[in-house]
């Protein structure tokens, strides 16, 4: 990869970073909503507690401790976008290609399960530029999105 290349898939990450945290805010509120509405704040603050203690490795640059708090949580709770955006930026900042663009289609995946197609189609474009095996995953879904609409 050429340096001008490189600098704009870096630029483009660090925008994932901030839509991903805005997701990760957005979501946080409402997971905080939905556990005091139906009494199961317990596990809502669990997977809170492991989200903050990843970020937090991450934020101490103890990327190996980091890596495997966001895959412990992809793995309990599969549908945590945040924990797999937040997995993809980690393996992206150690140079792992094929599994942040994994890790970016989850996230890719999970939002156009959320009808949220303009942020779905900004990471697709990031996931594209990775590894195109992993878009064709995404443009599966999005072919069969086309075929029920």
């Amino acid at each position: 990869m050429d340096v001008t290349t490189m600098n704009k898939l870096l630029l483009a990450i660090v925008v994932a970073a901030v839509v991903i945290t805005g997701i990760a805010i957005y979501d946080n509120e409402e997971h905080s909503e939905i556990a005091t509405n139906s009494g199961e704040a317990g596990d809502a603050s669990g997977n809170d507690a492991s989200l903050n203690a990843a970020r937090q490795a991450f934020w101490q640059r103890d990327m190996a401790s980091a890596e495997n708090l966001y895959k412990k949580i992809t793995m309990s709770d599969v549908d945590n976008i945040n924990a797999w955006g937040e997995l993809g930026n980690i393996y992206f900042m150690q140079s792992k290609w094929k599994a942040a663009a994994k890790a970016y289609a989850e996230v890719t995946l999970k939002l156009l399960d959320e009808n949220d197609f303009p942020r779905a189609a900004y990471m697709h474009s990031m996931v594209n530029r990775l590894d195109p095996a992993q878009a064709g995953r995404i443009n599966e879904r999005l072919r069969r999105l086309q075929i029920l609409h």
